[in-house]
């Protein structure tokens, strides 16, 4: 687990960039509004933002 692609640094903006076009795709094109497609952008925002913080503290330990 700790050399999967999905902790790597340039693998970051792809949470958030996924995360929003979730959102928009299902708020305005599909225009539903279920609380599941609101825990999937959370989900990924959550991600994005654990992939950060792992990062943060693994070049931490290598300096």
């Amino acid at each position: 687990m700790n050399d999967s692609i999905f902790w790597s640094k340039k693998f970051i903006p792809v949470y958030f960039i996924v995360g929003i076009l979730n959102f928009l795709l299902f708020r305005f094109y599909i225009q539903t509004d279920n609380f599941s497609v609101y825990l999937l952008t959370i989900l990924l925002i959550v991600l994005g933002i654990a992939s950060i913080i792992y990062n943060s503290k693994n070049k931490n330990e290598k300096d």
